[in-house]
């Protein structure tokens, strides 16, 4: 059973991230932007996608030096 915020009639997100080569975290925060309004929990949802976001930027940068 799939939960109601899994929206695949248009494509999987899976597929989307692969086809545009999307790392982890790239894939990661458009994940929850888009399933965020379906969940029931949108602050908490966008809260934990900042968290990622600026965890992404970190490391980005600690490995890009």
């Amino acid at each position: 059973m799939k939960p109601e915020h899994y929206d695949n009639e248009k494509g999987s997100l899976y597929q989307f991230a692969e086809d545009k080569q999307l790392n982890s975290y790239e894939f990661d925060a458009i994940k929850r932007i888009m399933r965020c309004r379906k969940k029931g929990n949108f602050v908490e949802d966008i809260n934990k996608t900042v968290f990622l976001l600026e965890l992404y930027k970190t490391e980005y940068k600690l490995k890009n030096k």
